[in-house]
């Protein structure tokens, strides 16, 4: 046997043992390690779970402070949202039997002749966002046919347009436009702000402005905005805290502006802003009378008389009236006009419809 072999025997006999004794002592110890692994293991699985927890907290924090901020600002808008909501029933009950919509039909047929008209194709370049799917849709109640409600009077569009166009750190999303008389209904049940009185959204009249899932700085601003419009006569506001949204209305007499304003952001013709902003227009009315028809009373009468020859002639001089300081004011007109008035009456009987002319 070779000498080397001979050393080599032994030590190869001693390593053996040496490691027969470290497997025995590992397996005498085995028994202990999934345990220290399971509790590596579950101290882990908290610590994610702590980390995904903390967002969650962060958010619900958020939110409650969101809340918060936006309570205190309804909070302090409610007188003046009171006063909107007096002075909308006062201006806009004398046109409820002639506005308002009582059912799906009558929208329909406002869409057909001009009376009503959709909100532009693409409402985000005008940056107007409208909620059509979501908590509290635009016709929620019949989202079938949920595009006819999406539309208002042309002047109540042109007042939306213009409110976006002032707001310019984000879109505003706009819940509601038109609705009928009937929609308004069954909307009650949920709403309570949906009234009866003076249902300005069945007039077409109203539009309302989310102020849930809009960010805050976005709320404030809309807040300022709709602000200023109001102290300029230009709007009405409601800040409606059970649907959290702004009502607005536009004023009657800024209804031949806002439709101005729709007709030329549609054409795309710049519009003229009003003279005096700060001052609330008077509305004016210019006429022109084509022909003069009897009532129904002296109708036989009229017609009897038609083309009679007059004997005598008659002639009648109208001076109008003037106030002691020199100046025409509204008396000197209201006399003017009721002479005038007068010399109708007198001479109804002697003239024809063929006959007058009126410049």
């Amino acid at each position: 046997m070779s000498p080397y072999l001979a050393v080599l025997g032994p030590l190869r006999r001693r390593g053996l043992t040496a490691e027969l004794e470290i497997f025995a002592s590992i397996a005498d110890n085995a028994h202990t390690v999934p345990s220290r692994v399971s509790v590596r293991l579950v101290a882990v699985t908290l610590a994610i779970f702590c980390l995904m927890a903390l967002p969650a907290r962060a958010q619900r924090s958020s939110e409650a402070g969101y809340l918060a901020v936006v309570n205190t600002m309804l909070t302090d808008l409610a007188p003046a949202s009171k006063e909107s909501a007096l002075a909308i029933r006062e201006t806009y009950r004398p046109f409820l039997n002639l506005l308002a919509l009582d059912d799906f039909n009558q929208i329909e047929t406002g869409l057909a002749n001009g009376g009503l008209v959709p909100l532009p194709i693409d409402p985000e370049r005008f940056n107007v966002r409208v909620r059509l799917d979501g908590t509290s849709p635009i016709g929620e109640k019949d989202l079938a046919r949920q595009a006819s409600y999406v539309s208002a009077r042309p002047a109540t569009i042109g007042c939306l347009l213009d409110v976006a166009s002032r707001v310019k750190s984000g879109p505003i999303e706009v819940t509601s436009l038109v609705r009928s008389l009937g929609y308004q209904d069954q909307l009650r049940v949920s709403n309570a702000n949906a009234t009866p009185d003076v249902p300005t959204h069945a007039l077409g009249m109203a539009f309302d402005i989310a102020i849930v899932n809009t960010p805050l700085k976005t709320v404030q601003e809309i807040r300022d905005v709709l602000q200023q419009m109001s102290a300029a006569g230009d709007i009405l506001v409601i800040a409606e805290r059970h649907q959290l949204v702004f009502h607005v209305v536009p004023q009657p007499s800024r209804l031949g502006w806002y439709t101005e304003v729709y007709t030329h952001l549609i054409t795309g013709q710049p519009s003229t802003r009003l003279a005096d902003a700060t001052a609330s227009a008077t509305p004016a009315v210019n006429a022109v009378i084509s022909s003069l028809q009897p009532m129904p009373a002296f109708a036989a009468e009229w017609w009897a008389a038609d083309n009679v020859p007059l004997e005598m002639p008659i002639s009648v001089r109208v001076e109008p009236d003037h106030p002691a300081g020199g100046d025409v004011g509204a008396r000197g007109f209201a006399g003017y006009f009721g002479l005038v008035g007068e010399l109708l009456s007198s001479t109804w009987r002697l003239m024809s419809p063929w006959t007058v002319g009126v410049g």
